[in-house]
């Protein structure tokens, strides 16, 4: 059975803090260009990541932007927030 996308209009966080991704980073990201889809313009959405799945900025963040891309998904900038204390990080796609 189809299921409808349920777009969200308003700011949100995915959150991909577990251990598991690190070996499943297809997952997290299939996860995280479905999270920009639903997500509508001029909302954000924070994707936070494990610790375990080292620095965004080393490599996350460039296959997102090329995920995005092949799958032409808009979105306005994606930028590095943060690393949270208990080690994740975060990070904002603005839509």
């Amino acid at each position: 059975m189809y299921k409808p996308l349920e777009l969200k209009e308003k700011n949100w966080s995915l959150n991909l803090e577990d251990p598991y991704y690190k070996d499943h980073m297809d997952e997290a990201m299939a996860e995280s260009t479905e999270a920009v889809s639903k997500t509508i313009s001029g909302c954000y959405v924070n994707i936070v990541t494990d610790e375990s799945c080292g620095d965004p900025r080393e490599g996350f963040i460039a296959q997102l932007e090329g995920e995005l891309a092949a799958k032409q998904i808009k979105y306005q900038e994606i930028r590095y927030i943060d690393q949270c204390g208990c080690g994740g990080h975060v990070i904002r796609v603005f839509c």
